[in-house]
């Protein structure tokens, strides 16, 4: 510990949030979208979307001063390696910025309330929310599971379960990478009941099915070659986190593996930084679980060969199979 405090390393800490709110906000209002399809200044940009010419240019320079935005003298674009992001379909980010803009506005109304013991104030999702949501998962999911599927050996791979998959864009991704495998979805009832409609005359009609149910209570059936828990565990606090790596388990054909897909933290949980505010965001009902607590829960659901691989900085694989 030093005898000085670095006051420009707490300012960026501090200011941090406020860029992150600059990022969403013009997610929202289309400028990123609007620079993504060329270079314009700041007053044609506002013009474009009936914003306010100041706001919007200050908007526009935050972003550039963050790398996201380019200058060439009086106009801005979209930085390069971030214009496929924008430029519309299921794939784009727009929704996903959407989603953070309103979960920061929810940790801005309920953070120190939840703080000091209170319950943090949570509401029904209207018909809109929720499909907002679901276009800001699937444009997050659609780009992971790619990596996913790449990243995994798929070798011998038939049968696979996706726990919690809701529009199967991780077993979408499973069955582009190994053309044998028949994939089965299960989520709650009303995205299960749904979903199938989304994959009629597709490649994927005959090789993707729903359960409905709970991933705590709904027999999983057995003989599986993979179990996947993309982005499940994170939603539970520990027994429970556990529970679900034991039941994916038990579902496992002999030499089968169940595989971990979630944010990345370190093992005292102090040092890596989105890892550590995501569990701020899974709020009293979730965390952001380590390596060794992985590890020894799948351990003790009778799995060996644990092994982990790195998808970036703040994501990771980790698997581990039946005897």
């Amino acid at each position: 510990m030093t005898d000085t405090i670095d006051l420009d390393g707490l300012q960026r800490l501090l200011w941090n949030f406020a860029g992150q709110r600059v990022v969403t906000v013009a997610g929202r209002t289309g400028i990123l979208h609007a620079l993504a399809n060329r270079a314009a200044t700041p007053d044609e940009v506002a013009s474009e979307l009936d914003l306010d010419p100041l706001a919007t240019a200050k908007i526009i320079r935050a972003l550039c001063a963050q790398n996201l935005v380019a200058a060439d003298g009086e106009t801005y674009r979209l930085a390069a390696p971030l214009r496929p992001f924008f430029t519309g379909g299921t794939g784009d980010y727009g929704p996903f910025l959407d989603h953070l803009h309103s979960m920061y506005e929810r940790w801005g109304e309920n953070l120190e309330p939840w703080l000091r013991g209170e319950a943090w104030k949570t509401a029904p999702r209207t018909s809109e929310e929720t499909a907002r949501f679901g276009a800001a998962m699937q444009a997050v999911s659609a780009r992971i599971a790619r990596r996913v599927a790449e990243t995994l050996d798929l070798e011998g791979v038939r049968t696979m379960l996706d726990v919690g998959g809701g529009w199967g864009q991780y077993a979408k991704a499973m069955c582009e990478t190994q053309p044998e495998l028949h994939a089965t979805v299960l989520d709650v009832p009303q995205v299960a009941d749904a979903a199938p409609e989304s994959i009629l005359g597709t490649e994927f009609e005959d090789r993707l099915s729903w359960i409905g149910g709970d991933y705590l209570e709904t027999d999983y059936g057995n003989g599986f070659d993979l179990v996947l828990l993309a982005n499940i565990l994170h939603q539970e606090l520990a027994p429970r986190a556990a529970e679900i790596i034991r039941r994916a388990a038990v579902a496992l054909a002999p030499g089968g593996q169940v595989v971990v897909v979630d944010f990345a933290i370190d093992d005292a949980k102090n040092q890596h930084v989105l890892g550590a505010l995501f569990a701020v965001n899974m709020r009293s009902f979730g965390d952001t679980y380590s390596e060794p607590e992985l590890r020894g829960w799948m351990e003790e659901a009778g799995l060996a060969n644990v092994e982990r691989q790195d998808l970036g900085p703040d994501r990771w694989i980790i698997s581990g199979r039946r005897r």
